[in-house]
């Protein structure tokens, strides 16, 4: 299987589906936005509360209807093919197992059967184990004892403890002992449970690599018999500071050794967890030793603060893509020709609490690569300490041609932070 980076457009069919189906839509991930733009109608599908009883609210702002799935495949499935519905994608990572099972009912690509293959981390090591791929040292459990009991025999000196199930906003731990394991347990399985219905957590070696993401679409089987074809699209490569906090994502130059490597590996597990169609992200970590390794895959689209500069650099447009997989290309669509640019993601990352400086922040905003700030990042916010990736303070987007270009505003970026970018009664 080659590996390609150009977004790979279907041929078109006869009559556009009149409507699209997304499972669980989110607000980060804007469906309803870009299917009206194909003058396709915008169907959301949620449910009451979650697997536990505890309201999830999906945001369903842009769809024009919203079916409420309560438990009952065959009247659901009844209720989409009555509106018109002709595909169905994922909104977010805890919609893909229903996603699946309704894309079946409809008879449209899936396969409900393997789908812990493309949402949950301990079963995508197992079945990429073994297919005799590379992934780190894992085990999926729900019960403690049996975690311990691992943990005891292995000769890890660190394990990272988080949910078994891919989109839970937890924070994974660090264990270096039975006793660190036990402490944190109770509440990242309550976790787990709270928002994906499963109890089950892994206990993972904890790697120390340089982590990436790799973005991918999928196109069906064009016959029976035939195999769905995999696109890398983008790679990004993260940069982590000594703390573990992210600091920076970049864009990886396509032609590059460590990006067509990373493409490689991921169009190999895109095929192992059986990705039949759409959109997929992969979080993989890099050992020299062992190469690429799998952190965790989700079959859905993942967007950020940068989709608008990716797009305006490689001609990529994330979820116009996604919906390129499942519908003809939107008539009026261009043809997205590939161009250099540098991306770069920043993450403003406070050492104390305080409030943002506005002559500093109009010196950031004024830089010449700057493309797009957070709604965050405004004058005279309040800042809290960054203690972890998730309590960043916002993030800034810098794009050119230029790489030198990028890389001067960043380090500028990061002297205004030291400066006082984030004030504390008047003074640093």
């Amino acid at each position: 299987m080659s590996v390609s980076t150009v977004l790979v457009r279907p041929a078109r069919h006869r009559g556009l589906p009149a409507a699209v189906a997304i499972v669980d839509p989110c607000p980060s991930v804007d469906y309803g936005r870009a299917l009206s733009r194909r003058d396709t109608l915008a169907i959301a599908v949620t449910t009451p509360s979650s697997p536990t009883g505890i309201r999830l609210a999906a945001d369903t702002t842009g769809y024009r209807h919203t079916v409420v799935h309560c438990g009952g495949l065959a009247r659901t499935s009844r209720r989409l093919r009555a509106l018109g519905v002709r595909a169905v994608l994922a909104g977010s990572p805890r919609g893909i197992i229903l996603a699946e099972r309704l894309a079946a009912e409809l008879h449209l690509p899936a396969d409900p059967a393997t789908v812990l293959r493309r949402c949950d981390r301990g079963e995508q090591a197992r079945v990429l184990a073994q297919a005799q791929i590379n992934v780190p040292c894992t085990w999926r459990t729900e019960e403690l004892s049996t975690a311990l009991a691992w943990w005891r025999i292995s000769t890890l000196s660190a394990v990272l403890l988080l949910p078994a199930a891919v989109g839970v906003p937890a924070v994974p731990v660090v264990c270096r002992s039975s006793g660190e394991i036990t402490a944190a347990w109770r509440q990242m399985r309550r976790s787990a449970h709270l928002y994906s219905g499963s109890r089950h957590l892994i206990v993972r070696h904890h790697l120390p690599g340089r982590r990436y993401t790799v973005h991918s679409l999928t196109r069906p089987a064009a016959a029976p018999g035939k195999e769905p074809v995999h696109t890398v699209t983008d790679v990004w490569a993260h940069v982590h500071t000594a703390a573990g906090i992210l600091a920076r994502v970049d864009l990886l130059p396509r032609h590059g050794m460590l990006a067509r490597a990373l493409s490689l590996y991921t169009l190999r597990v895109l095929q192992v967890l059986g990705v039949r169609i759409g959109p997929a992200r992969c979080h993989l970590i890099y050992e020299p030793e062992r190469g690429p390794l799998l952190l965790s895959a989700a079959a859905v689209a993942e967007t950020s603060p940068a989709d608008q500069a990716l797009q305006a650099a490689t001609g990529i447009d994330r979820l116009g893509g996604a919906l390129d997989t499942v519908l003809p290309p939107a008539a009026a669509g261009p043809v997205y020709a590939a161009a250099r640019g540098h991306v770069v993601r920043v993450r403003l990352n406070a050492r104390r609490g305080g409030t943002l400086d506005p002559d500093r922040l109009a010196a950031l905003r004024a830089l010449p690569t700057v493309v797009h700030l957070t709604d965050t990042v405004t004058p005279g916010a309040p800042v809290n300490q960054t203690t972890c990736s998730r309590s960043a303070v916002g993030e800034v987007v810098l794009s050119s041609p230029r790489a030198q270009a990028v890389e001067a505003d960043y380090q500028h970026i990061r002297r205004l932070e030291a400066g006082g970018l984030y004030t504390s009664g008047g003074s640093r």
